[in-house]
């Protein structure tokens, strides 16, 4: 189940996390995931200058922003349909802005780096118009959560700037163990999603940045770190007295947690309230 959201004029520019899935998200028309980036995730991007995506699949060694004009689409999966090759999404970028959020944050810029499929097939589901700039910033190489937590707190002046924060990620991500005949869902994986959504919502900064020694099964959860990263950037994001509201919740291939959440400013739930 997920929870109720404040009203769109005070929601626009809270941070979101996403779990982007499987490429075959596309593809597969008939899951509850496909529905909610369909539907709901486009109704959450309403009324925004430019969104700035935060991608697992785009990573260097010092944080990086894409400042291209036309972004293209990059494919960056192998061993799927062809049909899913052949998508382009013709996003336009903010070249200036992309470069005045560089400034502000200290990080570097790429004028040639597209979207990769963590940030465009999220996208071409809930705008498939394009009808949004979109740009990219990249996660640390190497980094763990307080880096890209602290990478996050940096982005917070981007509301002022009317800019969205999307991490595009996933609350579990291990490849080997999914279940492509779409069994029972693996109790681990509903441990671990539950575990970190109760301390969202407790706000319990601590123990979300020890997810490694103190999460139920986070090393069969996250055999690597990088799928989790754009989670901590939104966390760091959000502003001090948050509300973390579950805006999507199910699983797919077993245990490939689909979660989505968004970090409400307090004073935005009780304007809504």
């Amino acid at each position: 189940m997920t929870d109720a959201s404040p009203t769109q004029a005070t929601r626009s520019l809270a941070p979101i996390f996403i779990s982007h899935g499987s490429p075959m998200l596309v593809a597969r028309q008939s899951t509850p995931a496909f529905d909610f980036f369909v539907g709901e995730l486009g109704r959450h991007l309403d009324g925004v200058r430019a969104i700035l995506m935060v991608s697992a699949h785009w990573q260097t060694d010092i944080s990086t922003i894409s400042t291209a004009a036309n972004q293209d689409t990059i494919h960056d999966f192998y061993g799927f349909p062809q049909s899913l090759y052949d998508l382009q999404y013709n996003a336009k970028g903010s070249p200036e802005l992309a470069r005045q959020i560089a400034d502000l944050i200290g990080a570097e810029t790429d004028a040639a780096r597209g979207l990769d499929h963590g940030a465009w097939m999220p996208m071409i589901l809930a705008r498939p118009k394009a009808d949004i700039p979109v740009f990219q910033l990249s996660i640390l190489t190497g980094g763990g959560p307080q880096e890209h937590f602290d990478l996050g707190k940096k982005l917070r002046a981007l509301r002022d700037l009317g800019v969205l924060v999307v991490a595009s990620g996933a609350m579990t991500h291990n490849l080997r163990t999914l279940d492509h005949a779409e069994g029972p869902v693996d109790p681990w994986a509903i441990e671990f999603t539950r575990w970190m959504i109760d301390k969202a919502k407790s706000r319990d900064i601590a123990a979300l940045l020890e997810y490694r020694e103190r999460a139920p099964h986070a090393a069969m959860a996250h055999p690597q770190d990088d799928h989790l990263m754009p989670f901590y950037v939104a966390l760091g994001a959000a502003s001090d007295d948050f509300t973390a509201n579950l805006i999507h919740d199910s699983y797919e291939f077993g245990n490939l947690a689909m979660t989505a959440l968004r970090f409400y400013d307090h004073d935005d739930v009780k304007t809504a309230a």
